[in-house]
């Protein structure tokens, strides 16, 4: 809980975007051709619908997402990340990355990062394990 606020407030410094706003636009750098169904894109951001629909008007009046319609499905409607969008991430992530890292990962020793691994694994993989079926293999992680 503690640790989403504080990065709340340092991706607000850094680039005007709250923790769940980065997280959309996270989920849609990294789907195929930076587009995705809103429907999907709620259950990726781990966020409701009706919040991702004010967070995704937020972001598109500042031009970092447009909404279409899906041309297969009238019914359903697309999120793409902008090349604006994508150019904010790019800046921002690695400042982002350094802080996780600073404030989680630079506070454990070696043994204690294999623990919180073996941890998250566990906890995870009923909850989300198609995120952990994406994770590179141990032997590959940092």
């Amino acid at each position: 809980m503690w640790l989403p606020a504080e990065l709340d407030i340092w991706l607000e410094g850094a680039a005007d975007l709250s923790h769940a706003e980065f997280g959309v636009l996270r989920c849609l750098s990294t789907s195929e051709d930076r587009e995705i169904h809103m429907s999907r894109l709620a259950a990726t951001a781990s966020v409701t619908p009706s919040h991702l629909s004010r967070i995704v008007g937020r972001l598109e009046r500042r031009g970092l997402l447009s909404r279409s319609t899906d041309p297969e499905d009238a019914r359903r409607t697309l999120a793409r990340l902008t090349g604006p969008g994508a150019e904010l991430l790019n800046k921002v992530e690695p400042g982002y990355v350094a802080e996780v890292r600073a404030r989680v990962f630079g506070l454990l020793d070696a043994d204690q990062r294999n623990q919180l691994e073996d941890l998250a694994e566990t906890i995870l993989t009923p909850l989300r394990g198609e995120c952990i079926t994406l994770l590179p293999p141990r032997s590959a992680r940092p």
